[in-house]
């Protein structure tokens, strides 16, 4: 985990950049791909781009690797569980932190759909910053929102953007829980929770210490160690039976947990490489 080498382009968030590279590193250095997305190497720049294919040996190192297998895995996820809900006939995409998603910004992404990218001020403007260093189009159905997860509305800044409230979105909220307060976090759930029904949204939490396996708890302090020599800390963790307890009590009428075992047994089987999945972190899909 190194800091962001975009200079002056750099943005506030470390793990943003680390969670691009590590994204743009599956689409050179994993076979065959869990997600397809040519656009991750783009916006990382050609200078970073030629970095990273030299940086094999580094990106082989069990911590990346594991570190990529979760990160391309909680994508497809959240990716596949859009396209579901759009072809049920949801038609507006809230990606939740989108830090340098490229989705919004590639071929297959669905044309038809309102597509809304939620993070903060400094943040979107610097991945506005690496698109058009890139070449990048910004396609003409997709709508920037600014928040700030642990001071505002996300429903208000949201209706103000342009998003139908009273028509159901599909939501994704992908490495952003494990930052926040653990109350930010559940204003936020109680916002999505108050969408009309039909809304879900998928995202990841860390799991709290005390139901981790020993070697769990290494890994964990590992990056937690890592991310704070970056200036970034992880801030809340959830006991998933819990975290379950207070989906239903806000309104999610269907809770879906995904562990490292389904989530291999769905996208990891029969691989002959070393992408494997750990127990720190598991993801929810939650429906209205």
């Amino acid at each position: 985990m190194q800091p962001s080498p975009l200079g002056h382009l750099a943005g506030p968030k470390p793990s943003a950049w680390m969670t691009a590279t590590l994204r743009a590193a599956h689409q050179l250095f994993d076979q065959p791909l869990i997600l397809s997305d040519a656009m991750s190497l783009r916006i990382l720049g050609a200078e970073r781009e030629a970095a990273l294919r030299a940086e094999e040996d580094r990106q082989r190192h069990p911590l990346a690797v594991a570190m990529r297998a979760t990160l391309v895995v909680r994508a497809r996820l959240a990716e596949d569980s859009w396209q579901a809900a759009h072809s049920q006939g949801v038609n507006q995409y809230v990606i939740l932190g989108a830090g340098l998603d490229t989705y919004a910004y590639r071929a297959d992404c669905l044309p038809t759909a309102r597509l809304y990218e939620v993070d903060l001020p400094a943040v979107q403007q610097w991945k506005r910053d690496c698109l058009h260093a890139a070449g990048i189009a910004e396609p003409a159905s997709l709508h920037y929102v600014a928040t700030d997860f642990e001071r505002n509305s996300l429903s208000a800044d949201l209706q103000q953007a342009g998003l139908d409230d009273d028509a159901p979105s599909c939501f994704s909220w992908l490495g952003v829980t494990m930052y926040l307060r653990p109350d930010a976090v559940m204003r936020t759930l109680q916002d999505i929770a108050s969408c009309p029904q039909g809304t879900s949204i998928v995202f990841d939490y860390c799991v709290h210490a005390d139901q981790l396996t020993e070697a769990e708890r290494v890994g964990l302090q590992v990056v937690t160690t890592a991310l704070a020599a970056q200036g970034e800390h992880l801030l809340s963790a959830f006991a998933p039976q819990r975290l379950e307890h207070m989906l239903h009590h806000y309104g999610f009428s269907q809770v879906e947990h995904f562990g490292a075992q389904e989530l291999t047994e769905r996208y990891l089987a029969d691989r002959a490489d070393d992408l494997r999945l750990s127990g720190i972190f598991r993801m929810i899909r939650a429906t209205v």
